[in-house]
């Protein structure tokens, strides 16, 4: 009797598990820092991933060939990187430490711009490395002119801003916080178009390339994709208690992946929600959890494969079957 109640968590597992349809085996695997990884960053084809651990410089790798271009760090203090982003024509990157903001030219690895900011939050830079979307603990995030190195537009939250995204085709920002709120903001005149109410803070923003479709999670709880000419709900993901540590939609637009704290990837439709295949990395050890989220996501170009990477430093490239 003893052990078989020692073995029933074991068991239910495994039912949980065959109950859903889930691939594990990715087709390549790699190791960007076995110490694990603060934040991480790919380009919108995946071609590059921007790393930093909680100390140390930033690498930007190669994907393809699995190898460091350029090491960045923009401080003698070396406070460490707290965000980063890589622009979709793959010519520039910014990173950012607590306190500063930097500017590189990926093919050189060249420093082009340095600025002091106060107290970074999280940050993004738009398709063309022209712009950055900057989040400050102020409740406060800034349009910002990388070239003439002037603040464009400034957008406000109730509350500290958790997460921005940018379209593609330069159109929209969006900015997620603790008051609950998802703004979505025109960067034509720098208005509030859109704002979406959860019911709790949001955690995790994205928008797809053409600026169509927008998506908004609340930590711990609703995922909902939204129209954002007409601001009405597309869809909500039949998810509860759902946490997105990483949201990313395909190059088409239909498709949505998300990340998980637990290192669970799925494929969504966007006008219906229906989930349309999960990818669960394979555990190290069977027996210890393992606690390293899914921190960014990349469509490959041709939308066939895309790469995770994982606050444990592993990446991973993983084919997407026909539905």
């Amino acid at each position: 009797m003893t052990l078989w109640i020692k073995y029933i968590p074991f068991l239910l597992v495994g039912l949980l598990l065959s109950a859903c349809s889930y691939e594990s085996e990715s087709d390549k695997t790699w190791t960007h820092d076995k110490k694990g990884l603060f934040t991480a960053a790919y380009s919108h084809d995946g071609q590059f991933v921007l790393v930093a651990g909680t100390s140390g410089p930033a690498r930007i790798i190669n994907t393809q060939l699995n190898t460091t271009l350029h090491e960045w760090q923009h401080t003698d203090s070396n406070d460490g990187i707290i965000a980063s982003s890589i622009s979709a024509n793959n010519q520039f990157a910014v990173t950012a430490e607590k306190n500063s903001l930097a500017l590189w030219e990926v093919n050189s690895g060249k420093i082009i711009g340095y600025w002091d900011f106060p107290n970074i939050n999280k940050l993004v830079i738009s398709a063309n490395g022209q712009h950055a979307l900057i989040a400050l603990e102020d409740h406060t995030a800034y349009y910002f002119d990388l070239y003439y190195g002037k603040i464009i537009y400034t957008f406000q939250h109730d509350g500290v801003i958790n997460t921005l995204a940018l379209s593609k085709n330069g159109q929209y920002a969006m900015t997620g916080g603790n008051a609950h709120q998802a703004k979505l903001w025109d960067l034509k005149t720098g208005e509030i178009v859109q704002q979406w109410s959860h019911n709790f803070k949001i955690y995790k923003v994205a928008l797809s390339d053409d600026g169509q479709y927008a998506m908004s999670n609340a930590s711990l709880g609703k995922t909902r994709l939204w129209d954002t000419t007409t601001g009405q709900l597309l869809s909500q993901l039949p998810m509860r208690y759902m946490t997105v540590s990483a949201g990313r939609f395909s190059p088409d637009g239909l498709t949505l992946l998300t990340g998980r704290p637990n290192q669970r990837i799925d494929l969504w439709d966007v006008a219906t929600g229906k989930r349309l295949k999960t990818w669960i990395p394979k555990r190290r050890y069977f027996w210890r959890p393992d606690s390293a989220a899914i921190i960014d996501l990349a469509f490959s170009a041709d939308g066939q494969y895309f790469y995770s990477e994982a606050s444990s430093g592993i990446a991973q490239k993983w084919s997407i079957s026909p539905h």
